[in-house]
């Protein structure tokens, strides 16, 4: 049996990461998500069942850990295993778990585990959150100011939870934002090549949750394209030019085993 890492970047749109941006000899192909919000994907992804089988079908949902108790989950598979991931209701389900939110504290926790555990898998919130350690690095990206319209400015998603930078948002402009977001995925992708160097012998299956409208800024009661659009990178080769988010958990049960 092989060990695996699983990787999720949480809003990574398909259409933002080129081939230069994966680690080499990974394989790429566009993947579809079943959700427009974080815990009913990665428990989609974790299941390897959609939204209404597993019953979990938006943030917050109180009785979520007690329904994930009902299916077998990737962690079960495996004897030990690790989670970095600020989505808590997935802890109980690991050996180890961490709340660090973005990748470059999480491969700092996860380096301490490779030898104790079997399964890692890290959720990382640099691109939901346009965090960046070197903010020079988005105007590589900047075309241009680009006004948000008035009425995407008024607009509220489902769950009223304010972007957690919504002070750069209220300055309305929509083209410092995208080339926040482009810089983030370039920087999530450098900590994720380095950490994978590590994993010589792993299975590393590497996918978004969900993407992210650059137009409302947001995922949650978007329905655009784009929001369900996310890259599946492995570090196998993949059969088809695109899946979906339930195919998951039997391309690594396959793998795991090869």
């Amino acid at each position: 049996m092989r060990k695996v890492c699983l990787i999720i970047v949480d809003s990574l749109r398909y259409d933002t990461v080129t081939l230069d941006d994966i680690p080499k000899n990974f394989h790429f192909a566009k993947c579809r998500s079943l959700a427009n919000t974080t815990e009913p994907s990665i428990a989609t992804i974790l299941t390897g069942k959609p939204p209404e089988l597993h019953g979990i079908v938006r943030l917050g949902q109180a009785n979520a850990r007690e329904l994930l108790r009902k299916h077998e989950l990737l962690p079960n598979l495996f004897e030990t295993s690790f989670i970095a991931s600020p989505a808590i209701i997935f802890h109980e389900f690991f050996t180890y778990a961490s709340q660090e939110k973005y990748i470059e504290e999480q491969v700092v926790e996860a380096r301490k585990y490779l030898d104790k555990v079997e399964f890692v898998c890290l959720h990382c919130m640099n691109c939901h959150d346009l965090k960046l350690n070197n903010p020079e690095l988005a105007y590589k990206f900047y075309e241009g100011y680009e006004p948000i319209p008035e009425e995407i400015m008024n607009w509220k998603p489902p769950s009223g939870l304010k972007r957690p930078y919504e002070d750069v948002f209220r300055q309305g402009d929509a083209g410092w934002l995208k080339a926040l977001y482009k810089a983030c995925v370039k920087e999530v992708f450098k900590h994720i090549r380095e950490f994978v160097e590590l994993l010589r012998g792993w299975v590393v299956v590497i996918t978004g949750d969900h993407g992210e409208s650059m137009r409302y800024f947001h995922h949650d009661g978007v329905y655009e394209r784009e929001v369900f659009e996310v890259p599946l990178i492995t570090s196998f080769p993949l059969a088809k030019e695109e899946y979906f988010h339930t195919e998951i958990f039997d391309l690594i049960c396959t793998w795991r085993i090869g």
